[in-house]
């Protein structure tokens, strides 16, 4: 693994603004990826000094667009959109994570197909203890627009 990476995950996905919720890429392989992030005071999901435990699912798919995104990056490939189509075994051990807190994201790919179909597994730390864990099935085509039902090159 390449660990001791510190890359802005917002330059491997096509997330932007507020929905952009990873802040780091610590360490990234073929199999897994590791990312970091916070939620400050006063961000979206922020309510009273705590963010609700089922926003680490959309952390966890957006540490598995970061590692699909730094994978396309060393084929040439800008970030696409992709799909969360599914998640199962989604566990969290309480309702709440800290505003400020440093999180810590962990993903592993379980399979990924040609296609783009593919599932990850994803646990989300706060200062070390384990607060969320999920599978997580997702769809990255490399054409987003045609399986959206869009045209290319409509006027």
């Amino acid at each position: 693994m390449s660990a001791g990476l510190d890359l802005p995950a917002g330059d491997f996905m096509p997330h932007a603004g507020p929905m952009l919720l990873l802040e780091r890429i610590v360490a990234v392989d073929e199999e897994t990826l590791v990312a970091t992030t916070r939620f400050a005071p006063g961000s979206l999901f922020e309510r009273d000094g705590r963010v609700g435990s089922w926003v680490a699912l959309e952390c966890i798919a957006q540490a598995v667009a970061a590692w699909a995104g730094h994978h396309g990056r060393q084929a040439g490939e800008a970030p696409r959109v992709g799909f969360l189509l599914g998640t199962s075994r989604f566990e969290v051990t309480r309702p709440w994570m800290s505003a400020g807190a440093p999180l810590r994201i962990e993903i592993s790919k379980e399979i990924q197909m040609d296609d783009g179909l593919g599932q990850f597994t994803g646990h989300l730390f706060e200062d070390g203890e384990r607060v969320a864990s999920a599978a997580v099935t997702v769809f990255g085509p490399k054409d987003p627009l045609q399986v959206i039902g869009g045209r290319r090159g409509a006027a």
